[in-house]
């Protein structure tokens, strides 16, 4: 069994700067390792953090400084995963220091944490929104997971396999999710994919297995199906998750909007 804290969708600019001319994300990242801080007794033990992309808004090296100083803060081994507002190269600088980093090519790693085994996946095309595996990120999974047998598996990408009904959103979603799920099909592994990218929580399936989105850091989108729904963000609802891998796995999602309480039944 392991325990995994997973933060998505910091959206980090320079400091001085505010991301979409709204959100001061660095205050926003600052105020929610504090209060994950004071949490962290609630949530123990906490066996890494699982970072699913947009670290950056920009790509810019001071954003992923500012995220290093922040995410440092917690105390736990580090795992990421670029999104499609990251730039590879930069993200591969900053955190060049991380065992799991590919020092060249796609930013796909496999990691054993106590008794599972983390398979992060680069689903970036620089210049779009939407994400891809490509034959090179299908063929690594393929072969982790060859090796994975009956243990448990998590697998942590950006752009998440699912339909929201967001349809700004699920118009710069994952462009094959059929590649992933005929390989998911072939395992036996107990499987769980992670991902963020779309601003809150969706619960789905592929291959047979569980698809979860987290909630981002800094700002929420809601749920709106019709055609012609506006296309924007809100400030909240905002938050992170914590995995627990094991024969009793849970996926929870841990609230980061101020309130009051616990008041007394």
């Amino acid at each position: 069994m392991a325990r995994f804290l997973q933060l998505s969708d910091l959206h980090l600019v320079p400091k001085g700067k505010l991301a979409s001319d709204v959100l001061d994300t660095g205050a926003i990242l600052t105020s929610a390792i504090d209060r994950l801080i004071e949490k962290k007794d609630h949530l123990a033990p906490l066996d890494a953090v699982l970072v699913t992309g947009d670290i950056s808004d920009d790509g810019s090296p001071e954003s992923y400084a500012l995220a290093r100083t922040q995410l440092e803060r917690l105390g736990l081994p580090l795992f990421v995963v670029p999104g499609n507002h990251d730039s590879r190269e930069p993200f591969r600088e900053a955190f060049s220091n991380l065992s799991s980093m590919p020092k060249e090519g796609f930013i796909d790693w496999a990691e054993t944490v106590e008794d599972t085994r983390i398979i992060g996946l680069d689903t970036l095309v620089e210049g779009q929104g939407a994400g891809l595996l490509r034959q090179e990120s299908l063929n690594f999974l393929a072969a982790e997971l060859s090796r994975a047998m009956n243990s448990a598996v998590v697998v942590i990408l950006h752009h998440p396999p699912l339909r929201t009904g967001i349809q700004f959103m699920d118009g710069i979603g994952l462009e094959n999710p059929g590649d992933l799920a005929q390989i998911l099909e072939q395992t036996n592994a107990d499987v769980s994919v992670l991902a963020g990218h779309v601003h809150g929580v969706h619960h789905g399936r592929i291959g047979g297995y569980s698809v979860l989105t987290a909630p981002a850091v800094c700002s929420g989108f809601v749920l709106d199906r019709r055609k012609h729904a506006p296309i924007g963000f809100f400030s909240g609802p905002t938050g992170c998750a914590v995995l627990e891998t094991g024969p009793q796995s849970n996926w929870s999602v841990v609230p980061l909007d101020p309130a009051e309480g616990p008041f007394p039944f």
